[in-house]
């Protein structure tokens, strides 16, 4: 038989019998533990007239008694049982087209997946962001925590930045999102998202994409969510939550990969997971590994909501990351509250929240630099075993031109900072690693490489309508 590709993917044959065209097709073709899975179908069309669906079942295309069956239930309605054996089609001729057109299905599938020959790309590109550096275009995100520590109000504020265009907290590149609601009421998203748009100076009824189920989970709505990112030219789908896959023990490998096959089936959008961590262990997402090596990058977040009274502070850090750098630092957010509920939403200073801060991880040329400027100077053995860092990797860091020596005392040479102050960060610069990238200082996306202490920067940057002139914008 002669196969196509339907314009939603799936397989399609037909066949002529005296004026009327006989159509065959199969979608969501599978391999299942049992065998090749496929929903099949059967139409016909007469001459000059549009195609009409006969029926259709989904089953193991290598069973003869499923294929019996749809063949017999079409013949059972009496109009088209005349129709078809009009045109000398009769019920046996159907049945053995159907087998043959079953037969085949398979080897036309994994036919369109063969390997080719492809050369490497010409030039180095940069990466590019949906959400830099949470979110890669076309990629998938795992953002992970406690339950209740924030992250379906982190989950909604990434949708309305990327959806509004919003560079407030991280740099965005704006296009249609969506958001996916499996976990709450469509009444209280209502709420969130008005509160949220207020916080961001929007209109609170501005609108969003969203799928509201709550209950539901995602083999339910995924026809759906396809149907609205490609109706739509969605560029980025946020999921609340992976507790919501459906596919079965989140422990296990195939229902993991499974889920997350569904979700990269959401391409060319990009996608974020909201994921609960194990009881008791913050630093990974609860269930099978493969979520973590499916996805691009994973994202966990830290949570204080003690430091202060009105307000809960969200650090983000990244934990995993394809192709892109990892050392980005932590991200703080403030979400403010009162009676009411959410008020406020900005940027956290680096100290606000303590439980946060003291989570920081830190390079070893911040580790250097801190402990020269408690102590003054030293060397590099007395920095690498007071530290617990390779002697070496001290050595490299105290001869890398950003420190000065002091001379020798005895056979030490001692080492201080330059006048500068270990705090001030270099036109350039990455504040988490020891390299310097003079050609990077206003890249879009690099807001860590940028000097943002200079009052000659601070004034050449454009004030946003919802940053106080004092504030950092960074």
């Amino acid at each position: 038989m002669n196969y196509s590709r339907t314009n939603n993917g799936g397989i399609q044959s037909t066949v002529d019998a005296d004026g009327v065209t006989v159509i065959f097709q199969a979608s969501n073709v599978r391999h299942e533990r049992t065998g090749v899975h496929s929903t099949i179908s059967i139409g016909f069309r007469e001459d000059g007239h549009g195609a009409i669906p006969l029926d259709e079942d989904t089953y193991n295309i290598g069973r003869r008694e499923e294929r019996e069956r749809l063949v017999t239930s079409i013949y059972k309605k009496g109009a088209l049982k005349t129709i078809l054996e009009a045109g000398n089609y009769d019920q046996s001729r159907m049945s053995m087209d159907l087998m043959l057109f079953q037969r085949g299905l398979w080897s036309f599938e994994i036919g369109m997946q063969e390997a080719e020959r492809r050369g490497g790309a010409k030039e180095r590109t940069f990466k590019p962001f949906v959400i830099n550096p949470y979110v890669v275009e076309g990629g998938g995100t795992i953002i992970f925590a406690p339950p209740g520590r924030g992250k379906s109000w982190l989950g909604m504020l990434m949708c309305i930045t990327v959806d509004a265009g919003i560079n407030r907290f991280w740099p965005v590149t704006q296009g249609p999102a969506l958001f996916v609601n499996l976990e709450r009421s469509a009444e209280s998203v209502d709420v969130r998202l008005g509160d949220i748009n207020e916080a961001l100076f929007l209109p609170r009824e501005r609108p969003l994409l969203r799928l509201d189920r709550r209950g539901r989970s995602l083999p339910d709505v995924i026809d759906g969510i396809q149907r609205t990112v490609a109706k739509e030219g969605v560029s980025f789908v946020m999921v609340d939550s992976l507790s919501r896959m459906g596919y079965g023990n989140l422990i296990d490998n195939d229902p993991a990969n499974k889920a997350m096959d569904a979700l990269n089936s959401l391409s060319p959008a990009a996608w974020a997971v909201l994921a609960h961590t194990p009881r008791g262990d913050e630093t990974h997402t609860f269930g099978s590994q493969m979520f973590d090596a499916a996805a691009d990058v994973t994202v966990q977040l830290m949570t204080d909501d003690k430091s202060r009274d009105d307000a809960l502070g969200i650090g983000m850090r990244v934990d995993k990351a394809n192709d892109i750098k990892k050392g980005r630092g932590i991200t703080q957010i403030a979400l403010e509250f009162d009676d009411f509920g959410l008020k406020a939403i900005r940027k956290a200073g680096d100290f606000e929240f303590l439980e946060i801060a003291a989570q920081k991880k830190t390079s070893a040329t911040e580790q250097v630099a801190d402990f020269l400027a408690q102590f003054g100077k030293s060397d590099a053995g007395t920095i690498a075993e007071e530290l617990g860092i390779d002697r070496t990797t001290v050595a490299k860091i105290l001869t890398n031109g950003k420190y000065v020596s002091l001379g020798k005392e005895g056979r030490k040479v001692m080492y201080g900072l330059s006048d500068r102050g270990h705090n001030e960060v270099w036109e350039g610069e990455d504040i988490h690693s020891s390299d310097v990238s003079k050609s990077t200082p206003h890249h879009p996306y690099n807001n860590e490489v940028v000097s943002v202490r200079g009052q000659e920067y601070r004034e050449s940057q454009p004030t946003l309508p919802y940053v106080k002139s004092d504030q950092e914008i960074f």
